[in-house]
């Protein structure tokens, strides 16, 4: 599918979902789909989604100790609808291909550059991040619930963004070396198959109508 279609569906179908006064079974739809179209890999994503879920359950668990149940409801399907559209939506795709998605969708030069070069740094401080955890777990270091352990996390943090702003002055001074001029080119045509138009069509009735029927 084409990831420019996804990126845009995916960013209708969130304000749809976050800003509607009811949750419609519609909103189910283009989830439903995308499902399908990645059952062999639904169970992968599914765990990462459990996982991404941690945040919401203690949200939605501190609503239901003040007795707010419809609202922990609300919050608790509403952000697991968006989770599941944008991990069917994006599974496997990387942080370069979506910013490319981004540059296919003509939104300016320098949307598209600050797309580009955020998905850079955020490739480059994983990889420092994992290098830096593996070199910890060679010296032996274990987590506990001290002081020694706190200062070791706040010099991984430290360490990263030094490792960022480092990155951040050499890329200007090469870009500023190579003329650069705020352009990045790429392949800006936009195909659309049959799949690419089910999921713009699915979207599409979020907004057009709903079935009468709240989750």
């Amino acid at each position: 599918m084409n990831l420019s279609v996804l990126l845009v569906c995916f960013t209708f179908f969130s304000f749809k979902v976050s800003l509607s006064s009811a949750t419609d079974a519609v909103f189910i739809a283009p989830v439903l789909f995308l499902a399908i179209l990645n059952f062999k890999n639904l169970f992968e994503i599914l765990k990462s989604v459990l996982k991404l879920n941690i945040f919401i359950i203690l949200v939605v668990l501190s609503l239901v100790l003040y007795g707010e149940y419809a609202l922990a409801k609300l919050i608790f399907i509403r952000s697991n609808l968006i989770i599941l559209f944008g991990r069917l939506a994006f599974y496997r795709s990387d942080y370069f291909s979506i910013a490319l998605a981004v540059s296919s969708l003509n939104l300016g030069d320098k949307l598209t550059a600050i797309f580009y070069f955020s998905a850079k740094f955020t490739a480059d401080l994983k990889t420092i991040f994992a290098r830096l955890k593996k070199t910890l777990k060679v010296r032996g270091f274990e987590p506990k619930a001290s002081l020694f352990t706190y200062k070791i996390y706040a010099n991984l943090v430290a360490m990263l963004f030094l490792e960022a702003f480092y990155k951040a002055s050499v890329l200007e001074k090469t870009f500023v070396c190579r003329g650069f001029d705020g352009k990045l080119f790429g392949d800006k045509s936009l195909k659309i198959g049959a799949k690419d138009a089910a999921i713009i069509a699915l979207t599409a009735c979020c907004y057009i109508f709903s079935l009468g029927v709240t989750i």
